[in-house]
């Protein structure tokens, strides 16, 4: 989305739309990579996506009667907040090492758990469908700091679950007309050629290094958001 703002110079409500046409089948390609490593843990990515998918469609319609220069302000301060997250969790060495597999906890806190993984989906949605972000800049810091999920377990969950969010929140945008497909199509097609690479890559990073290239990530986009208001 900050590369419609600021390179595309597409107004914020148009990108939000564009950006979700754009995650749909990108997280839907990034996803089977993902799983194919086995990296995706399908009970609570169905836990995530179906209960984001609730909240992606109404959200979206708030968000197109918000004014865009809010909506870029709060999506800034959201990045800027994942990231001391996620550089906190880097520093403090990657959870879940010794955590039990979901296939060894009592079934109630199995319960627990998806009831839980609902919960960062509704908030997924809801935030996917008002600022147009990607399921990763919510889902991932949630598995990783709440669920003990590794870095590439957590990514790979947060693609498959984002596939549906991001349907929803699409739809939200494209009944309003507020998507523009030629530029989702022509961006689908880079991140078609990027994602195997990306994938490939984050597989062979130690898991506190992927935490901090993320961190990092996250304050760059946050900074480039504040200074293109400058």
């Amino acid at each position: 989305m900050p590369a419609l703002t600021l390179l595309m110079h597409k107004s914020q409500h148009l990108a939000e739309g564009t950006s979700l046409a754009v995650i749909l089948p990108t997280t839907a390609l990034g996803a089977y990579r993902y799983a194919r490593r086995g990296s995706v843990r399908w009970a609570a990515a169905a836990a995530v996506g179906g209960a984001a998918a609730v909240t992606g469609f109404a959200t979206a319609h708030v968000a197109l009667r918000l004014p865009g220069s809010l909506l870029r302000d709060l999506f800034a301060c959201f990045l800027l907040f994942l990231a001391w997250r996620t550089a906190s969790a880097a520093r403090g060495g990657p959870p879940g090492s010794a955590a039990p597999s979901p296939a060894r906890r009592p079934s109630w806190l199995r319960r627990q758990a998806v009831a839980g993984q609902a919960g960062i989906g509704l908030a997924t949605g809801a935030l996917a469908g008002l600022l147009g972000v990607g399921g990763g800049t919510i889902v991932i810091p949630g598995l990783v700091l709440l669920y003990d999920f590794t870095a590439q377990a957590a990514q790979g969950t947060s693609l498959a679950a984002l596939v549906l969010s991001s349907a929803s929140g699409a739809a939200g945008y494209a009944v309003a007309g507020s998507v523009d497909w030629v530029a989702a199509a022509a961006l689908f097609v880079g991140a078609a050629v990027t994602v195997p690479l990306g994938a490939r890559i984050a597989h062979r990073l130690p898991d506190r290094q992927l935490r901090r290239i993320f961190a990092a990530f996250l304050v760059a986009v946050a900074a480039a958001e504040v200074a293109s208001r400058l």
